[in-house]
């Protein structure tokens, strides 16, 4: 399983799930350039970039049978990447799995982030539950957690994509927060029409990172779900 961290994040968010979905299954945690241990490197320019990019990443694992999983900015470019390889190579993921994020073109519905300074989308960010309480106390941290959130958001808030456009060939599930305000179910069935293959949806308890404050519950529900899809192959 590819792992596509959310905005802010990096590949060390899913430490646990390797640990925990092992030996079944293989958890692969992205990083993002700019991100943790690649810190040095410029940003992604697009989601289309970070797509290109992630796809020659998991080409070269030269994975038989595999899913991408993303959370919230990292459902979009788990939903992009998914293209990039439909267009590239008959070696396509087994689902994609989005996680806490509307669909492309519900995007810009609620609050619009690009518009927040840096000072108010880290505070925004902060009230979702995102950060432990001693990186809050830590004010060098914040600052630069603040610059990285705010490349992702300039980077995912320009992104465009239409169901109209282009589908995939892949089935999609779609999992959110009973408690998350951005992802209201109706909105989350939008999903629905990024397919051409087999849709799921599943409401979890919990917030926009109820895939990590609750882990041990989502960990068994996907492994669950693998294991389904591994009996229908």
């Amino acid at each position: 399983m590819f792992a596509l961290p959310y905005a802010g994040g990096s590949a060390s968010i899913y430490r646990d799930w390797i640990s925990e979905l092992k030996p079944e299954i293989e958890v692969c945690p992205i990083e993002y350039p700019g991100h943790a241990s690649r810190f040095c490197d410029p940003y992604y320019s697009s989601i289309e970039a970070a797509a290109e990019e992630i796809s020659e990443t998991i080409l070269r694992k030269n994975p038989s049978d595999y899913v991408i999983y993303g959370h919230s900015m990292g459902a979009l470019i788990a939903l992009e990447t998914a293209f990039v390889l439909e267009k590239i190579t008959d070696i396509l993921p087994k689902a994609v799995i989005v996680a806490a994020s509307r669909p492309p073109h519900m995007r810009n519905k609620g609050i619009n982030l690009r518009e927040l300074s840096k000072e108010e989308l880290l505070q925004t960010i902060v009230s979702r539950g995102q950060f432990e309480p001693e990186i809050l106390e830590c004010e060098e941290l914040m600052e630069m957690i603040a610059d990285i959130l705010y490349a992702d958001v300039q980077m995912f808030t320009r992104y465009t994509r239409s169901y109209e456009e282009r589908k995939i060939h892949v089935p999609l599930l779609a999992l959110f927060g009973e408690e998350d305000e951005e992802t209201p179910q109706e909105d989350m069935q939008e999903w629905q029409k990024y397919t051409e293959q087999d849709f799921s949806l599943q409401v979890f308890r919990g917030n926009h990172f109820f895939a990590f404050n609750n882990h041990t519950e989502f960990v068994s529900y996907l492994r669950k779900y693998l294991k389904e899809g591994e009996k229908k192959k």
